[in-house]
């Protein structure tokens, strides 16, 4: 039971790359990260415990009542000590307990209540010893004396656990993040949007500290159902949502309010307190509902509140919830809980409204976090204090560098050939793109009214197009396009087919490119013309909006020419030898793979994507996608070799060479599947590359890129932040906040326009190439310079990016579902509820003229 510390080589640690060194290029400055050091923690026995409710199948809500009752509380209290749980099945105390290795309790929520007939509120509580968390093996880890393990992780999560005793007493916890209804901002939908405070226990260099940062999350409004589903629906009045209510194809829409608790407030006030939880609807309304009295006598529901209460119903033909139980009630005297969270997708224009209330500059962002720690009030916690738990209250000061921005390079006759930007940014004017491609067999489809927008207009914005490209040093020899309006009364495959045969009937050869403009930024018709381009005809298709064609201005025409320019197999950009560490050095493809999920229910699939290098300078990425599972993350085996073939063979298409070496850029990966990684998709790659050729094995690295966490770098002093106080691109941070054995680092490598900037950390976990470190981070940092479509540094280094891109593009390629499209075509997003997962199908294949092009730009 008692963990004991293996004997192990402290050369030895983990499985996954060691750090070989510290990066020395840069200028070095000093940065505030929202860490804050752990003085002290528990130094004595931890002993946890295994809790189980009953058959260990009831709800957290339940097991919570049982955890609190009286009975319990006073058998636990005895030992004087106090207990932590993590709300389901584990239990932590400060030593062994009073009663020894197991106690048996049988909990009655209902005592002092009068007894109901054939209803028991009895609970059996069993609570075991199960084993002891060690700190010491804990201070090992962070010293790099002990490599990451079980006992580790049990270590880990009991400090979270014993950080969020207190306050989730006091605030809405969920996971790591607590919440309170004064900081809730309104959401368009009958949701709300709540600040919060973060805080997670991570292990680092030599020491713990405790991550504290600003949480934001949707929870449903609460107040009134009848309102909510009013404001839900998008609808002026209580009688349309009545209305809407009415027909069996409105109700669909009441599916995401299953399992939102409510109360009621016309049995008096004694009753409020009780809750009740949406199990769902029924057909008919309260005025067609009837149900037998004791009496004998056969009532409607609307006649019985009526009669017992003195309310007339003023929507009885609305639906009636229905709960577990078999109690029924009416939507309009149903009250929502405060404090429940939203757990689906949000619209478009939900997140929206989100990124304005999210986005904080650095100044208040530190404001913020500052007064979380207060509120958390570490130094007042009768918990953390019986445990020894002490954390500073200051913000860790770390050592950090800002690397120097790489020299790109651009066309002849440029403005500037070779220019080395300022501040993560640079201007197009005057520049040649670096490899222009030649515009020559192209059409314009409009999706407008004829009469509201004229050719004229269109012709105009073809005219600005042509001498932008012209400008950037493009050649266009088809000037004037054919341009047709889509028919309303066509379908799309239909009306595309139509301009790419005008396009190509013009010149009489092959469409490049199909442009199509649009009212809006709808999902439709854009998915529809992306699927019928991208598999049906095999063209580059570039979309743009109609507001945006009226206006004909320059800059965005110039936007425009960088995404197709790229998809016509064009470069925009190079990094300048001297700042890609990689030149006339052994061929090297660089791929990048992400897996993305559908929204919380849904019964979609989720959905692979992998790009691939096929220059030598790393700057052009062939794509490929496919579905990958039910919310599975690793890549599956049969998905790797596919991608992984394919975009092998293209780099030698492209660049006639077999590249010796792999870096594989890997996206949205939590720790916990790091060797998942390693075992399965590294695996595979090894074994993709095997089967092109016996005794092919090039040299591999793996790297792990993720935004998903709660880190931020603040500059200690003015001349390491830019004008809005963020820190300035190039900013890396490896020291401190970093893993304690491990090979990582965070990266700053793009300028903030709002908010605070966030770091990406990359994580190397394989390492064959053995690249200098100082070599590597350059390597990361230089290419988010070279972005294709783009002329600022990316947060993200490209491949990663144009992995995501991919996938998002690749979803009109799946074999949807009718209501799938419908969602789509609504702007509706999430599904109605909670779907079952349907048939894993393929995607329907990428055309052949399509393959190593930048289809997904």
């Amino acid at each position: 039971m008692t963990a004991i510390l293996p004997a192990q080589s402290p050369l030895a640690l983990t499985n996954l790359v060691k750090r070989p060194g510290y990066g020395t290029v840069g200028t070095p400055t000093k940065f505030y990260v929202n860490h804050f050091r752990v003085a002290s923690f528990p130094d004595v026995e931890i002993v946890q415990y295994d809790v189980q409710v009953n058959a260990g199948a009831d709800t957290r809500g339940l097991i919570k009542k049982v955890w609190n009752s009286s009975v319990l509380q006073d058998r636990l209290g005895e030992s004087g000590k106090p207990v932590i749980f993590d709300g389901n099945r584990l239990a932590w105390s400060r030593g062994p307990l009073a009663f020894g290795d197991e106690l048996s309790v049988v909990v009655d929520l209902d005592e002092g209540r009068p007894e109901r007939p054939g209803r028991s509120n009895k609970h059996r509580v069993l609570i075991r010893k199960a084993a002891i968390v060690s700190m010491q093996i804990l201070e090992e880890y962070i010293n790099n004396r002990y490599s990451m393990d079980n006992e580790v992780l049990a270590a880990i999560n009991f400090l979270d656990h014993l950080l969020r005793e207190t306050p989730s007493k006091r605030l809405i916890a969920i996971k790591r993040s607590f919440f309170q209804s004064q900081d809730a901002s309104p959401l368009d939908g009958g949701v709300e949007a709540w600040k919060g405070i973060f805080q997670s226990v991570r292990a680092s260099m030599g020491q713990l500290t405790v991550n504290v940062d600003v949480a934001t999350t949707v929870f449903w409004s609460s107040g009134p159902l009848l309102e909510v589903l009013t404001k839900f629906m998008g609808l002026r009045s209580p009688e349309d949502t009545a209305n809407r209510l009415s027909n069996p194809n409105g109700r669909r829409e009441l599916r995401r309010f299953r399992k939102l608790s409510f109360f009621i407030k016309y049995r008096g006030p004694e009753h409020e307190k009780r809750m009740f939880i949406i199990d769902g609807f029924t057909e008919d309304g309260a005025d067609r509902t009837t149900f037998t009295t004791k009496e004998d006598e056969t009532l409607t529901v609307a006649q019985y509140f009526t009669r017992t209460y003195n309310i007339r119903l003023r929507y009885p033909s609305m639906p009636l919830i229905k709960t577990k139980k078999g109690a029924s009630f009416p939507i309009e005297l149903a009250i929502i809980q405060e404090g429940q969270r939203y757990p689906y997708k949000i619209s478009d224009r939900q997140t929206a409204d989100m990124i304005k209330i999210t986005a904080q500059r650095p100044d208040a962002r530190i404001n913020a976090i500052r007064t979380n720690v207060r509120t958390l009030g570490w130094d007042n916690d009768p918990v953390l204090k019986a445990y020894n738990l002490r954390i500073q209250p200051d913000m860790i000061v770390t050592d950090g560098r800002i690397l120097p921005a790489p020299v790109i390079n651009y066309g002849p006759g440029s403005k500037k050939v070779s220019l080395q930007p300022q501040d993560g940014r640079w201007n197009l004017i005057g520049q040649k793109l670096a490899l222009p491609q030649k515009l020559e067999s192209w059409g314009v489809m409009v999706f407008a009214d004829q009469r509201r927008t004229p050719e004229q207009v269109i012709q105009n914005f073809v005219r600005t197009f042509i001498n932008v490209h012209r400008g950037h040093g493009g050649e266009v020899t088809q000037m004037s396009p054919p341009i047709l309006y889509a028919s309303a009364q066509r379908d799309m495959n239909t009306n595309v087919r139509e301009i790419f045969n005008a396009a190509g009937n013009a010149v009489r050869k092959r469409p490049q490119l199909l442009l199509f403009v649009l009212p809006s930024r709808g999902a439709e018709p854009y998915n529809s013309i992306k699927a019928a381009c991208d598999i049906g005809l095999g063209v580059c298709s570039q979309c743009v909006q109609l507001r945006h064609v009226e206006q004909a201005k320059p800059q965005y025409c110039a936007n425009v020419d960088l995404k197709v320019n790229s998809k016509l197999g064009g470069t925009n950009v190079f990094l300048d030898k001297n700042c890609y560490p990689l030149y006339n050095k052994e061929p090297t493809i660089i791929l990048g793979a992400d897996v993305s999920h559908p929204a919380p229910g849904s019964g979609r699939a989720s959905f692979a994507s992998m790009v691939g290098s096929i220059d030598l300078e790393a700057t052009r990425y062939a794509g490929i996608v496919n579905t990958n599972g039910h919310r599975v993350e690793v890549i599956n085996s049969r998905n790797i070799q596919v991608f992984v073939t394919t975009l092998l063979r293209q780099f030698r298409s492209n660049t006639g060479k077999v590249p010796g070496r792999i870096f594989y850029f890997r996206d949205g990966v939590s720790e916990g599947q790091y060797q998942q990684i390693i075992d399965q998709e590294l695996a595979d790659i090894k074994k993709a590359c095997e089967s092109l050729s016996a005794g092919y094995k090039p040299f591999v690295t793996v790297v792990i890129c993720s935004k998903r966490h709660h880190s931020r770098v603040f500059p200690a002093n003015r001349n390491a932040g830019d004008r809005n106080g963020n820190v300035l691109p190039g900013t890396i941070i490896e020291r401190d906040i970093t893993h304690p054995s491990e090979y990582d680092f965070y990266l700053v490598s793009h300028v903030a326009l709002q908010g605070t900037a966030r770091p990406v950390h990359y994580h190397v976990i394989h390492d064959e190439n053995k690249m200098p470190v100082d070599y590597f981070q350059a390597f990361v940092y230089n290419m988010c310079y070279v972005f294709a479509r783009a002329t600022t540094s990316v947060s993200l280094c490209p491949p990663v990016y144009y992995a995501h891109l991919a996938g998002q593009r690749g979803r009109v390629h799946e074999e949807t579902r009718e209501e799938d499209s419908a969602s789509l075509v609504s702007g509706r997003t999430g599904g109605s509820g909670n779907e079952e997962p349907g048939e894993v199908k393929d995607v329907k294949p990428l055309h052949p003229s399509l393959a190593g092009t930048m289809w997904y730009i």
